[in-house]
């Protein structure tokens, strides 16, 4: 975390607000915190005090403007002298565009290997899509499970990219094998398993896990 002091005019003479100084924070996802503190009038507090979600480049006093950083929480505090002391953290990302790269983590998993070793694999990832988009994601099929016309369900491929990190190949391509009589093997690879995202200004950190997965029909 660094500190950066932007300058200070306490007293009476405040009209509005006085930025004094920056603390900036990235988190290992590339999500980015800026804690603002300002000095404001005691009597200004509920108009000065933004709403949550509030644009940085529409609140900010700082000579950088962010446009995809938004108004996460407010605290004040009041000080001697009719000044109050007023703490305002943005989140999202100072970029213009473009997302952080995923995190990718290997987690040992016992039972959870096919034709690859026992472990899940979570991408942790920041995207720009809504929470319904998100879900839609994750549960529109790739694959359909299938034994001749009959459809015995769908299934969600991982992908081979996230934000532009490779993820893991499939320990063996994807396959389906038939066999004498009604039975049939399916392969899919690294499927969707679970996911979660939480809602962090104009972004969602979201997580997906992927397990191998295969699903065998025998009707004989």
């Amino acid at each position: 975390m660094a500190s950066v002091i932007i300058g200070s005019s306490i007293g009476a003479t405040i009209t509005s607000k006085v930025l004094q100084r920056q603390n900036f924070n990235k988190e290992p996802n590339g999500l980015e915190t800026i804690i603002e503190a300002y000095a404001i009038q005691t009597a200004n507090r509920d108009t000065v005090v933004p709403e949550k979600n509030t644009l940085h480049s529409a609140f900010s006093s700082s000579t950088k403007k962010y446009s995809r950083m938004v108004v996460e929480s407010v605290t004040t505090e009041e000080q001697d002298g009719g000044i109050t002391q007023m703490l305002v953290t943005f989140v999202g990302l100072t970029t213009a565009s473009g997302l952080p790269p995923a995190i990718v983590r290997l987690i040992p998993t016992p039972d959870a290997g096919i034709f690859g070793p026992p472990l899940v694999i979570e991408a942790e990832f920041m995207t720009d899509i809504n929470e319904s988009q998100f879900i839609k994601g994750n549960i529109s099929a790739t694959a359909e499970i299938k034994l001749g016309n009959i459809s015995f369900g769908q299934v969600n491929q991982m992908p081979a990219q996230i934000n532009g990190t490779l993820m893991p190949s499939n320990p063996r391509e994807p396959f389906t094998n038939k066999q004498q009589g009604l039975s049939l093997n399916n392969y899919f690879g690294y499927c969707t398993e679970s996911y979660a995202c939480e809602r962090r200004g104009l972004f969602l950190v979201a997580r997906t896990v992927y397990k191998e997965f295969e699903l065998n029909f025998s009707f004989q």
